[in-house]
C-alpha cells in the first residue's frame, strides 16, 4: 500500500505541476483512499478493491487522453466523489459488495441526515457490477458518452540489455555475412551465391528493424537539464531563459545514454564562463536575462547538438595568457583559430577562471566533453565571438553499432572511411593539382579544393600517384588523397582507446570480412 500510494502522490504533484487538473484530481482522491488504508492497516473490501481498480483505469485513460491532446479535459467528479465517500466512511472493514444503490455517509460533527447523504449509484459505474463491461476501459478505438479513448500502438517493455545483446550479435553476424559473401565469390557457385544473396538480405532487415527498435528521442535526456540550468544559475546569481528544440529527433539509445555528460558540463560551462550577472549584462548593453538554448538537429548519419548562449564569449587574450604561462605555446603566438583555441581549453586541468566554484574552475569539463565525444566517434567545434556568445557544436553517430564506409588502403594497411561525408572517388590526375600560398589544392568539376594525403597524416614517405575521396563537411569541402579504394562495406564499430601520442584522425576500430583488424577514419580529425 505504501508503494501504491508513493506512485499515486508522484502522479499528482506531476500532473499538478503540468497543469492536468482532472488527473491531479483523480490522483488526490486515490491518495486519500490509500492514505487512509495505509493508516487503518485495514484489509479493504472486494468494494474498495474494485473502486480502486476502476479509478486506475480511469486515471489510465487520462493519461492517454491528455497524451494526444494536452487541452482535453476529462470529467472525472463522479469518481473522486466515491473516493471521497469510501475515505470519509468510519470503516472499510465492514463495507458489504455493492448490490443496487449503497449509501457513503458525509463526515460531520452531528449525525447525517438524508439531506447530508451522498448517494453513490453502481449502474452508473460499472466495475461495482461483476456482470457489467468496465465503463472507462472500452476496447481500443472505441468511444463511449464519458471520455474518447485514442488509439495506440501495442508494445512490450524489453530490458535494454536484450537490446544490447541483440545489437552485438547482428554486429557479429554483418561481419560474417562479409566473410562468406567473399568466400561464395571465390567458390563461384551460381546455387551458394543466391543462397548467400537471399540470406545478406535478411540480415539486411533485421539489422536496420533492431537499429529501429534501439532509437530513442533525445528529448528523453534533454528534459532533465532545465532543473539543473535553473539551480546553477540561480547559484551564480544570474537569469537565465533555457529553451530546448529539437527534443524529436531520434538517436540510437547507446548514444543518449553517453551523451548526458558531456551536455551537462556544456550547460554548466555556459552558464558559469559565457552567461553574465544581469549587471554586466545591463552594463554591455544586453537584456539581463541571458538565452541559453539546447538543440538537436540530424545532419546525413549523424546527430548535431548545439549549445549556444549569447553571454561574453571566449576572450582569446585570456587563454593565450593562460596558455603562455603554461608554456603551452609559443611567446610569439598572437592569435589563434577557434579550434586552436578549442584544443587549449579542452586540455586537462586549463582554467581561466580566478576562482574554483561548485560549477566550475577546475579545467575539468571540456577535457570530459571532448574525451567522451571523441569515444563516441563524434567530433567537438566551437564558434565564438567576443562579447556577443559562444555556439559548443557536438556531432555524434546515430549508432554506434554499425556504419557504412569506404574501404581504403594506405601505406599497405587498411582504413575505414564512413561513407556518410564522401561525395564522390576520382583516380588523381597530375593535371588536377596546383598548389595555393603553399598548400596543395586539387580540381574536382571546375571546384578547387584543399587536398590532404594521409601518408604524410601517418608519416610515410609520400607517392605522386593515388585515388582521391572528396568529402563534405558542415563548413568545408576537401579532398582525401589515399593509395587505393578496396570497396564499399558495412563495419561494426568497435571501442577505440588511442594510444597516447596518435594523431586524433580516428574515430574507432572495425573488424573486416577476411577477420583483420581496421581503424576507421574521422573525417573531421583528417582534415
Amino acid at each position: 500500500i505504501t508503494e501504491l500510494f508513493r506512485a499515486v502522490h508522484n502522479m499528482k504533484g506531476m500532473s499538478a505541476a503540468m497543469g492536468y487538473q482532472s488527473i491531479r484530481d483523480l490522483s488526490h482522491g486515490l491518495e486519500t483512499l490509500l492514505e487512509k488504508l495505509r493508516r487503518d492497516q485495514s484489509t479493504p473490501s472486494p468494494a474498495v478493491i474494485d473502486v480502486l481498480f476502476e479509478a486506475v483505469d480511469l486515471l489510465e485513460s487520462g493519461v492517454v487522453l491528455v497524451s494526444a491532446n494536452p487541452d482535453a479535459v476529462q470529467d472525472v467528479s463522479e469518481m473522486v466523489s466515491a473516493l471521497e465517500a469510501l475515505a470519509a466512511a468510519a470503516s472499510l472493514d465492514d463495507i458489504p459488495t455493492l448490490t443496487g444503490t449503497m449509501e457513503w455517509p458525509i463526515p460531520s460533527a452531528v449525525e447525517p441526515t438524508p439531506q447530508q447523504t451522498r448517494r453513490f449509484t453502481p449502474a452508473r459505474s460499472a466495475r461495482l457490477t461483476p456482470t457489467r463491461q468496465p465503463r472507462f476501459t472500452p476496447p481500443l478505438g472505441t468511444r463511449t458518452a464519458s471520455f474518447p479513448i485514442v488509439e495506440g500502438k501495442r508494445s512490450v517493455r524489453v530490458d535494454a540489455e536484450r537490446l544490447d545483446t541483440l545489437m552485438t550479435l547482428v554486429g557479429e553476424l554483418v561481419i560474417a555475412r562479409g566473410r562468406l559473401t567473399d568466400l561464395s565469390r571465390k567458390a563461384n557457385n551460381v546455387e551458394l551465391t543466391e543462397v548467400v544473396a537471399h540470406a545478406s538480405r535478411l540480415v539486411g532487415t533485421l539489422q536496420d528493424e533492431i537499429t529501429k527498435s534501439r532509437m530513442v528521442p533525445v528529448g528523453q535526456a534533454f528534459e532533465r537539464f532545465d532543473r539543473l540550468v535553473r539551480d546553477a544559475s540561480h547559484e551564480l546569481g544570474k537569469q537565465v531563459n533555457f529553451e530546448l528544440r529539437g527534443t524529436d529527433i531520434e538517436v540510437d539509445k547507446s548514444v543518449l545514454d553517453e551523451i548526458g555528460d558531456p551536455v551537462m558540463h556544456l550547460l554548466r560551462n555556459a552558464i558559469d564562463h559565457g552567461v553574465g550577472t544581469p549587471a554586466e549584462r545591463k552594463a554591455a548593453g544586453k537584456s539581463p536575462i541571458a538565452k541559453l538554448v539546447l538543440s538537436a538537429e540530424r545532419e546525413r548519419s549523424a546527430v548535431v547538438i548545439t549549445v549556444r548562449d549569447d553571454g561574453r564569449g571566449v576572450d582569446s587574450a585570456k587563454v593565450i595568457a593562460a596558455a603562455r604561462q603554461r608554456g603551452l605555446i609559443d611567446n610569439d603566438r598572437d592569435n589563434l583559430s577557434e579550434s586552436e583555441l578549442l584544443d587549449l581549453i579542452a586540455r586537462p586541468g586549463f582554467s581561466t577562471a580566478s576562482g574554483v566554484t561548485r560549477i566550475s574552475g577546475r579545467g575539468v569539463g571540456l577535457d570530459v566533453v571532448a574525451t567522451k565525444v571523441r569515444s563516441l566517434g563524434g567530433s567537438l567545434e566551437m564558434v565564438t565571438a567576443y562579447g556577443k556568445g559562444t555556439k559548443m557544436i557536438v556531432r555524434l553517430p546515430m549508432t554506434l553499432a554499425i556504419v557504412q564506409a569506404l574501404l581504403t588502403r594506405t601505406g599497405g594497411e587498411v582504413y575505414a572511411l564512413p561513407i556518410s561525408h564522401v561525395v564522390e572517388t576520382l583516380v588523381l590526375s597530375e593535371s588536377a593539382v596546383s598548389f595555393e600560398d603553399g598548400r596543395e589544392m586539387i580540381e574536382v568539376r571546375g571546384e578547387r579544393l584543399p587536398a590532404v594525403r594521409l601518408r604524410a597524416k601517418l608519416g610515410y614517405e609520400p607517392r605522386e600517384r593515388g585515388h582521391v575521396a572528396v568529402l563534405d563537411l558542415s563548413d568545408r569541402r576537401f579532398t582525401l588523397v589515399v593509395d587505393e579504394f578496396i570497396g564499399q562495406h558495412e563495419v561494426v564499430v568497435k571501442p577505440f582507446d588511442p594510444a597516447r601520442g596518435m594523431p586524433q584522425i580516428f574515430s574507432g576500430a572495425t573488424i573486416l570480412p577476411s577477420g583483420a583488424p581496421a581503424l576507421i577514419l574521422d573525417a573531421r580529425g583528417v582534415a
